[in-house]
């Protein structure tokens, strides 16, 4: 395998997961301290417990985002590993799985399979959105 090869792969399925869930996860934590403070002044709290209602919302966001992002770049990478395809299909697949692990916890198969088909028809149309390549760049082995 040369350089041109390992560049074409892209990075490692575990890299693309931990990127995703720092990248994801810091939109998460974002939004749950924005959010978290307009809820908390919305709902009366004010001192200690603001910053508590404040931190609570920004840990829960964080790591929600996070762990959905990095479970679905993984799966995503996993089953492009496992096909051996770079297509819609494998956005199709992970998104179906994610969505299903998510919203399992509930015990409700017709909330699962609705997640499922929901975060599945989001993926495969951001699948149809993004670049062609990871990253988005043109490969030049000769040096300028």
């Amino acid at each position: 395998m040369d350089v041109r090869d390992m560049y074409e792969a892209g990075p490692p399925c575990v890299s693309r997961a931990v990127d995703g869930f720092v990248r994801i996860g810091m939109a998460g934590v974002a939004w749950g301290m924005f959010m978290g403070s307009y809820d908390a002044v919305k709902d009366g709290h004010v001192g200690v417990s603001r910053a508590l209602y404040v931190t609570k919302s920004i840990a829960r966001n964080g790591l929600g985002w996070g762990c959905f992002a990095g479970a679905y770049l993984g799966l995503n990478c996993g089953v492009e590993t496992v096909r051996g395809k770079k297509d819609w299909i494998n956005a199709s697949l992970s998104g179906a799985i994610t969505g299903a692990l998510v919203s399992a916890r509930t015990g409700s198969i017709s909330k699962i399979l609705g997640t499922s088909v929901l975060v599945s028809a989001i993926a495969t149309a951001g699948d149809f959105l993004r670049p062609t390549q990871y990253p988005p760049t043109v490969y030049d082995p000769t040096p300028s």
